[in-house]
């Protein structure tokens, strides 16, 4: 019964939200969305008006993007005792539209696709510290039974623990290179990548699905007005840099940890001004 449900869900979501991803990504409008925000980049800002987003991925130790738990602990250890504040995306997101800056240091912390680790680890560190974080996932990527990947009972259980999940699209397939490919499968492939993703994720967690991060961190001013179109308030790139409360930006940047850093290099990022 749930599964039929589900199904009807899907099938009304798809047809409706085709017919408008349709209408409006026919001519590729240039929307609202302008380059011309690199030219505000020379502008000093304050620490308190700006919050760098930190990306991980893994929590294996295996590769340059993954960490040990150990890693991610002394890491948190040295947010904590910087005195940086851990705040959420969304709470960012919230700062953002009412352009309201913080009174201590703050920083948000987002882990991408969607590993097992994510359960087995992430979930009792982000408790012991008291930290919420989010979570990117893509659809391809979870699995009913696999031992490296994460299934949707899971991803339940880490919205319960407080660990926010939003869309990493549903392939993890570059949208830059759907979109040069300029032919009718482009448009359906990138419906399925952005929209469709967006509302398996909402409607398997019971939550919504607001954020969406670029895969690669590849991206143009088309997506990003289709990523509104799809329903997203936000969008996040691999740009590095701090993200300024005071200026509505969509596409808000996102800064690797990478197994090498020190912890000079942390907090090199946890203190930069802007730009």
């Amino acid at each position: 019964m749930k599964t039929f449900r589900l199904l009807t869900a899907l099938l009304f979501v798809i047809f409706s939200g085709l017919a408008v991803f349709w209408i409006y990504s026919s001519g590729k409008p240039g929307g609202e969305y302008s380059e011309s925000y690199k030219e505000r980049e020379k502008e000093k800002i304050d620490r308190l008006f700006a919050v760098p987003i930190l990306l991980y991925h893994n929590i294996d130790g295996k590769g340059p993007f993954s960490v040990t738990s150990e890693q991610l602990r002394e890491h948190f250890r040295l947010i904590r005792e910087s005195g940086v504040d851990v705040v959420s995306l969304r709470d960012l997101v919230s700062r953002i539209e009412s352009r309201t800056p913080y009174q201590r240091k703050s920083a948000v912390i987002t882990f991408d696709d969607g590993y097992k680790s994510m359960y087995e680890k992430l979930i009792p560190i982000a408790k012991e510290f008291g930290y919420p974080i989010t979570l990117f996932i893509y659809i391809d990527f979870v699995h009913p039974s696999s031992k490296n990947l994460i299934n949707w009972e899971e991803i339940r259980e880490l919205e319960r623990s407080g660990i926010d999940v939003e869309s990493h699209t549903y392939s993890h397939a570059d949208l830059v290179k759907i979109l040069s490919s300029d032919n009718p499968d482009s448009f359906h492939k990138l419906f399925k990548e952005m929209y469709l993703s967006r509302r398996i994720i909402s409607l398997e967690t019971g939550d919504k699905c607001e954020f969406i991060a670029f895969p690669y961190g590849n991206y143009n001013s088309y997506l990003v007005n289709m990523a509104r179109l799809a329903g997203y308030k936000r969008a996040f790139t691999t740009e590095y840099g701090m993200n300024p409360v005071t200026r509505d930006n969509f596409c808000l940047r996102r800064h690797h940890v990478k197994s090498s850093y020190s912890a000079k290099q942390i907090l090199s990022i946890l203190n930069q001004s802007v730009p």
